[in-house]
């Protein structure tokens, strides 16, 4: 099984792929980026893990903000991405590795990413009912880099995911990052293809109810609080020739 998070695997894959939306036509995602971009556009987006995701021309032309800075792992979709790109001073790629960002402090009105984060959830070394601590200081070293990006003046953090609220929301609920939580589920009647947007806004408190859960106290999301008691081993199988690998992080509740 190839590990999602190295370069060899997506400078393979785009060798051969153009283009590709792992989340399914974006139109599905308008309504919601319409609630912070559209009257409020941002001067500058920062885009990770842009793939050959065409969400970036999606953005600019639904005029969600001035200028786009995509980023990616992968050299060879960011050389295809330049050659097609339209708006030349507007929208640009560059290489970097989102778990080591020299980017400037409190620099970007928004930071969007589409299932980049997902990946480093996947493999069979994973349970999400009980983080490894190196997935969790992997995870937070990311997530520290983007606050410290992010406008400290309600600069935004947008993160598109298959994964369930009760398992991404311990790791967003941390108070040294400095935001408040925000869910919002996209579906097309379909369970299988539910995901969902948190955004997260900096400058503003996080709720009780997150506050609690960073301290292990959380009356919603109990399953956090037992977790010496949890005995589940939980799995993921990766089909290599799957384009839907990504659904594989959503798993049910059981409780």
């Amino acid at each position: 099984m190839d590990d999602l998070s190295k370069q060899s695997y997506w400078n393979k894959r785009f060798l051969i792929e153009d283009s590709y939306e792992w989340f399914g036509d974006c139109l599905r995602l308008y309504p919601i980026l319409d609630l912070y971009l559209k009257s409020s556009p941002s001067f500058i987006l920062l885009h990770l893990g842009c793939g050959s995701s065409s969400l970036a021309e999606e953005m600019y032309n639904r005029h969600y903000c001035h200028l786009i800075l995509n980023v990616d792992y992968s050299f060879c979709i960011l050389d295809k991405r330049r050659s097609i790109k339209k708006n030349e001073c507007l929208i640009d790629w560059f290489a970097l590795d989102i778990r080591a960002m020299p980017l400037r402090s409190e620099y970007f009105d928004t930071i969007i990413e589409k299932g980049t984060l997902d990946v480093f959830f996947i493999g069979h070394e994973h349970c999400l009912w009980n983080p490894s601590e190196e997935l969790k200081e992997k995870i937070d070293l990311i997530l520290t880099q983007i606050s410290q990006c992010l406008r400290s003046d309600s600069g935004r953090f947008i993160s598109i995911s298959f994964q369930q609220p009760h398992f991404r929301r311990p790791f967003l609920a941390k108070q040294k990052y400095q935001w408040s939580i925000q869910v919002h589920s996209i579906s097309d009647g379909n369970e299988s293809m539910e995901y969902f947007v948190y955004v997260m806004t900096k400058g503003e408190q996080m709720n009780e109810e997150d506050r609690l859960l960073e301290e292990g106290k959380s009356t919603k999301w109990t399953w956090i609080n037992k977790q010496e008691s949890l005995r589940q081993i939980t799995t993921y199988y990766v089909d290599e020739q799957d384009d839907q690998y990504l659904l594989n992080i959503n798993i049910e509740d059981n409780e």
